[in-house]
């Protein structure tokens, strides 16, 4: 038992690190390992990415090849798309495959270990990404899709830089209504104020035909006057 746990934290490793973009056509996806001759118990909560990962282990009486074989066949029965094995990531010495559900957005990965008594210990893991996090900023909202994110400060002023895929007037609302929800007032077009923050929005065209959103924000006093734009 000392062994298997040992290698339970290995098996979450690979599996976070396998945890990506992928999906299901029929749901729910059950494993149906060959040969399973006891569970293993897995207590160590994974989070990829801010996606919780469901993660579950069993030890099966076949050989990692009969397993593996096995695995392919289950995949290819549902649907799932399942990369030739020379795109298959390998981050760990015990053979691995994940097949993705394209529809569903989920990804499914077995790690197989073979254990001392013949035994083979089976990491079964997969990661729904339909819900995938937004990413954050502590300077402003970031809209839904935006990607390189980089933050500055300087001057008592922090800013944001990033790119989106998105059409320039849909950016302009979304910062209106997550502002105002937060308390900001449009003053003037595209700064925004509140009782302690100003926040100025900028949207350029970039590369590709990406969008440059560049947020500035900084403190303010109350009673400031802020200089005139004009």
């Amino acid at each position: 038992m000392t062994h298997v746990k040992s290698w339970t934290w290995w098996g979450v490793m690979g599996l976070v690190l396998l945890a990506g973009p992928v999906s299901a056509q029929r749901l729910p996806f059950t494993w149906d390992v060959p040969g399973v001759v006891g569970v293993v118990e897995v207590s160590v909560p994974v989070i990829s990415s801010g996606i919780p990962v469901k993660l579950s282990a069993v030890r099966s009486k076949e050989k990692p090849g009969v397993i593996l074989s096995k695995m392919v066949d289950r995949f290819a029965l549902w649907g799932f798309h399942i990369p030739p094995m020379s795109e298959q990531p390998q981050f760990l010495r015990e053979p691995m495959i994940t097949a993705i559900d394209t529809r569903a957005f989920i990804s499914y990965t077995a790690i197989l270990q073979p254990n001392p008594d013949g035994t083979t210990t089976v990491f079964l893991g997969q990661a729904d990404l339909s819900q995938a996090p937004r990413q954050q900023s502590t300077v402003a909202p970031v809209y839904p899709g935006g990607a390189g994110l980089m933050q500055t400060e300087m001057e008592g002023a922090r800013t944001l830089v990033y790119s989106v895929s998105a059409r320039q007037l849909d950016v302009e609302v979304y910062y209106r209504n997550e502002l105002a929800q937060a308390g900001f007032e449009e003053v003037d077009p595209l700064v925004f104020r509140s009782s302690h923050d100003e926040i100025a929005l900028k949207i350029a065209l970039a590369k590709e035909g990406k969008l440059s959103v560049i947020v500035v924000r900084r403190t303010v006093s109350p009673d400031e006057v802020r200089p005139s734009t004009d």
